[in-house]
């Protein structure tokens, strides 16, 4: 056999193959509780993330195996195996080339959040909240962006890793801002019994920070076969009008 279709039948062999094994095999999913993006009810994970990544899996006919980890587990989980999925991930400048990102799953806004009480915090630009102590979510879209902004833990920034523990020392003063997701600051409030509009005031938007929401990537080691074949797939569904139908149940 000449050698440049022995080369040729090689590439087509293991393209067959990667595309079975996405079929016939189990992907590996990961997430977090992060409602109502992702989270886990009655033993199932939903959300609007959810099931957009559901319906992507659904039309391509791959089984899938999806798990809800605290978020630095899942991170680090997509980060070192490969073929795992990970969402809903925000995108930032320092995890550009730590994933393969196939696409947008969800809208997302991120703000540092403030009481509604305090009138003393008026924000017209992000280094002015450097004099004020900053809660985040470790590991988060959002903490790393302020630490690529400067500021600095136990300086400015106080980190956590429960996100109702996030609202709780805001409201009890502990800290003065709250780097929260709009959609899920607002759900945390009414799970603990606060109106959203009487208690949290946006007194600054990242408009810089994954503006086109939340991603579901891949472990930068999976074949690139399985990363546009998911791509296509959330082609598919948006085409179909089902992504639209999906994130309308969840924002109206």
């Amino acid at each position: 056999m000449k050698k440049p279709l022995a080369r040729f039948l090689g590439v087509v062999i293991y393209a067959c193959a990667v595309i079975g094994w996405a079929e016939e095999s189990i992907l590996q999913v990961v997430t977090e509780e992060f409602p109502p993006y992702n989270y886990t009810d009655n033993h199932e994970i939903t959300g609007m993330s959810t099931e957009v990544v559901k319906a992507v899996l659904a039309e391509l006919k791959i089984n899938a195996d999806f798990r809800s980890y605290p978020w630095v587990r899942a991170y680090k989980t997509a980060l070192t195996k490969p073929n795992v999925l990970i969402y809903s991930i925000g995108r930032n400048e320092k995890r550009e080339k730590l994933f393969k990102w196939v696409g947008v799953v969800a809208p997302a806004k991120f703000y540092l959040f403030a009481l509604k009480q305090r009138a003393d915090i008026q924000l017209n630009k992000l280094e002015e909240a450097k004099q004020f102590l900053v809660g985040t979510f470790r590991e988060s879209v959002r903490e790393q962006y302020l630490l690529q902004k400067g500021f600095k833990k136990n300086v400015n920034i106080i980190s956590y890793y429960d996100y109702k523990r996030g609202l709780t020392m805001l409201v009890n003063k502990r800290i003065d801002l709250w780097a929260m997701n709009e959609m899920v600051a607002y759900y945390i409030c009414k799970s603990m019994g606060y109106a959203p509009d009487k208690l949290l005031r946006q007194a600054y938007f990242f408009a810089e920070l994954s503006p086109e929401g939340y991603y579901m990537a891949f472990n930068k080691d999976t074949d690139d076969t399985l990363v546009n074949k998911l791509r296509q797939g959330l082609m598919a569904i948006k085409d179909k009008g089902i992504l639209q139908k999906i994130h309308q149940k969840y924002v109206n």
